[in-house]
Parts: structure tokens; sequence; C-alpha cells
């Protein structure tokens, strides 16, 4: 099974990095376990993720050294939402869009149908801190995807077995990117 989760974990890292949803070093990415969570370790090449890329979090206490900053949030959202998987990526045009709306709400019919209406947070802190934490736990626990203003965007599964959970919020976002570029061309279109 372990060897099921590591693979796509270096598949979401590739195909994140790839898409242009994330930098080379930037996003991260994790799945439920028993006791807590599996995340990417802060500052690796996710595209060319190992298995020593990836660091267990438990859901109380400290954090490990070297976990993503952003697993106070993902914690957060474990403890307050049915996740099994967690995405955190900075998709361009998304992350573009929130810093002008309050929602982003797909015009495209997969957009509609997968996310209806993706919010747009804006705590104070809009990374790695119990504030965010909060704010994105709780967008979660009514939306597929939120956004955090001029940051990025988190999805999440709730499918049962961990690698498919994964594959599914890497989805969830690609889904998110490409109907906020439908979007972003409608206004262009409409100003034209």
């Amino acid at each position: 099974m372990l060897a099921k989760v590591f693979s796509a974990f270096r598949q979401v890292g590739e195909d994140l990095f790839h898409q242009g949803l994330i930098s080379a070093t930037a996003g991260n990415f994790s799945v439920r376990t028993k006791e807590g969570f599996l995340i990417t370790r802060s500052g690796v090449q996710k595209a060319h993720l190992t298995p020593e890329d990836l660091v267990e979090v438990p859901l109380e206490g400290p954090i490990p050294q070297g976990a993503s900053v952003e697993s106070v949030i993902h914690r957060e959202v474990y403890r307050k939402t049915p996740a099994r998987a967690i995405v955190h990526a900075h998709p361009r045009v998304a992350v573009a869009l929130s810093l002008h709306l309050r929602s982003l709400v797909p015009l495209d019919l997969e957009g509609q149908f997968y996310l209806k209406e993706v919010p747009v947070l804006s705590p104070k802190t809009v990374s790695a801190t119990e504030e965010a934490a909060r704010a994105v736990a709780e967008a979660l626990g009514a939306h597929r995807a939120c956004l955090l203003r001029g940051h990025g965007a988190f999805t999440w599964s709730g499918k049962e077995k961990p690698e498919e959970a994964l594959l599914q919020a890497y989805s969830l976002m690609t889904t998110l990117e490409e109907s906020a570029e439908i979007l972003f061309y409608h206004r262009l279109w409409e100003k034209g």
C-alpha cells in the first residue's frame, strides 16, 4: 500500500509542476493516516519526490521538523472535515482572480458540477498560521476547494483509498484552474 501511496505522491508532484500549478519547491499535499497525515517535506522539488520527502505529522502535538510549513492548515482540515487527501497549489489564474473576487463561480460545466463555488478567503495572515488554518478548514467544510487571496488554493477528497483521494484532490485543482481560465477569458471577451 505504501508503494501505491508514494506513487500517487510522485505523480501529483510531477503533474502539478508540469501543469504550471506550482513552482519547483512550492505547494504541498498530504494523505490521512491512522495517527495523522503524510505530507510533503518543506522546500523539496515536487517534480522529483523521493520517499524521504514525505513526513508523518500527528493530529496532536508538535509538528515534526522538516514538514511543510502549511502542515498547520492540513492538520486543521483533517480535524474538521472528512478529507482523506489535500492538495495545496498556486494556480496562477485562480490566484490572480482571487485578488479581485469574493468567490469564484465557475461558468463551465465541469467547474459547475465539481466545484459549484470556490470561496476566496482573506484572513489577516494567509499562510502557515492558526488563523489561516481555521479559515481554510471552515471553508472546506462546505466546499471542495477554496482560495487564500493572493496566495493559493486548497482542494480535498474524501475517497477511502489514500492514493485515489490524492489523485482526486489533484484533479479538482486542475478543474479549479481551468474554470478560472474560462472565467478570465469570458471577462476579457465581455470587455472586448
